[in-house]
């Protein structure tokens, strides 16, 4: 098995601090994940993962705003609170993740030598949805993350990035925690579903 590179085992160091920083609903998650996304732009260009890295440039902006808005993002420039998606806006979400794997995955497939391009296409949309909604501290991202992170395991494993594959597994279990801790952070505001999506300021 070939030996993880320096800069693998950096950029799965700090998505673990990240995401495990986020399950605590933690602000630091977001300086610590600009670290992580700016290693893996540079690995992943390594491995012909365009789509990956086109996700890290994303990625990068929306921890800046991601980390302001946690932090001032409320109503009158409060802590944003936790909040959830409607059925509808649950539908928007997952169409808009299927738009992005037929998009990116024929773009990628035609015009590049990309590896796996339709399964990165789905990292690459389910991230970005999965993103946008944690940036606003909406609950919903996490049952996202679990599909892309079992998808990660298997494209990055095929890489022979076993490392990474590795860490994605990790990541993959505290997804699921994050889901049950966000749950009762949720109930513990007491706020209803309705009164928190119908305006920006108490979107999460």
């Amino acid at each position: 098995m070939e030996v993880p590179s320096p800069l693998e085992a950096s950029a799965n160091v700090a998505i673990l601090a990240s995401v495990y920083l986020a399950r605590r609903n933690s602000v630091h998650t977001w300086w610590t994940g600009m670290a992580a996304v700016v290693l893996f732009a540079l690995f992943f260009y390594d491995l012909k993962l365009y789509a990956d890295v086109v996700l890290q440039v994303f990625f990068f902006g929306t921890c800046v705003y991601g980390w302001w808005a946690w932090t001032r993002g409320g109503a009158g420039g409060e802590e944003l609170p936790i909040s959830t998606l409607s059925p509808r806006q649950r539908l928007a979400a997952l169409g808009a993740i299927a738009a992005a794997v037929l998009f990116f995955g024929t773009v990628f497939s035609r015009f590049t030598d990309a590896a796996l391009p339709y399964p990165d296409s789905f990292i690459l949309g389910g991230s970005v949805v999965a993103q946008l909604l944690m940036m606003r501290r909406i609950r919903d991202h996490w049952p996202i993350w679990i599909a892309v992170d079992v998808v990660a395991v298997i494209v990055y494993a095929t890489k022979g990035a076993f490392l990474t594959a590795g860490v994605y597994a990790v990541l993959l279990a505290l997804c699921v925690q994050g889901i049950l801790e966000w749950r009762r952070l949720y109930a513990a505001q007491g706020v209803a579903p309705a009164e928190l999506v119908s305006t920006p300021s108490g979107a999460a």
